[in-house]
């Protein structure tokens, strides 16, 4: 992923979702843009990322997937 990708949060609910769709949580469906990046090695990759509906947040990476992972 890089700055400027589209991307979603990770279901909260796990693995479990994809028996239980009714498990996902708005959070999970929204789609957001990476605007901005911030790494280290001891601290794990950071990046910005713009919702909708609310401002600039910091996510983790490992909480990322991209939008469009199932083309």
């Amino acid at each position: 992923m890089k700055i400027g990708d589209l991307v979603k949060r990770k279901p909260e609910w796990g693995h479990w979702v994809k028996h239980n769709p009714w498990m996902y949580t708005e959070k999970d469906l929204e789609i957001g843009l990476i605007v901005g990046l911030n790494g280290h090695p001891e601290r794990g990759v950071y990046f910005k990322i713009l919702w909708p509906g609310q401002k600039l947040v910091w996510e983790d990476v490992n909480n990322l997937r991209p939008a469009n992972e199932s083309r």
